[in-house]
């Protein structure tokens, strides 16, 4: 049961910074995340690895798609000569 509460945690956390930081948020977590690294605190950091994943989602799911560019057929491509 706490493993549940511990995603949903994460996810919390996560879709609120993006909220507030937008790109930024991924960032942020990281930087936590490489702080509690060096600190040696691998619980907290493994919070934090997990919010910055589901920071970096929620900014895959709000960006637009890349415009597709113009394609080229066959008699449109230049000739190499």
């Amino acid at each position: 049961m706490a493993r549940m509460k511990y995603d949903l945690d994460t996810m919390l956390v996560g879709v609120q910074m993006v909220r507030e930081m937008g790109p930024d948020a991924v960032t942020v977590a990281r930087n936590r995340l490489v702080e509690l690294i060096a600190a040696n605190n691998l619980r907290a950091a493994a919070f934090w690895r997990e919010v910055m994943k589901v920071c970096e989602a929620e900014l895959a799911k709000a960006a637009p798609p890349p415009p597709a560019g113009p394609e080229i057929g066959p008699s449109e491509q230049p000739a190499l000569h």
